[in-house]
């Protein structure tokens, strides 16, 4: 099957917590691109649907706020989203942790 994403995905090991749909939990983002991430979480999440996420990155104290994301996919222990609403000050702190920190 062909790469369908647009940005690279970096393996990454950011705690995670999110809402979708209205089902609650905390996860780890094992991979991240500035437009979309998989987490792994215990959670079970619906197989459609939206999200919001708050995302830390290693070293940092305030949280990435994604505003709304969607699931893309969905397994027994992770998930994908594509994210919708992020603010810029957001999308370029996920920039910067991808290009300086996880490309070194």
């Amino acid at each position: 099957m062909p790469e369908l994403r647009h940005q690279p995905r970096f393996q990454v090991n950011c705690p995670v917590s999110f809402v979708v749909e209205d089902e609650a939990g905390i996860g780890v983002v094992c991979n991240l691109s500035e437009k979309g991430c998989a987490i792994e979480s215990d959670v079970r999440v619906p197989q459609e649907g939206y999200a919001s996420a708050s995302l830390t990155i290693p070293g940092t104290s305030d949280p990435v706020l994604i505003e709304l994301a969607r699931v893309r996919w969905v397994t027994r222990h992770a998930f994908g989203l594509e994210f919708r609403i992020i603010s810029r000050a957001g999308r370029k702190r996920i920039r910067r942790y991808l290009l300086l920190d996880q490309a070194a």
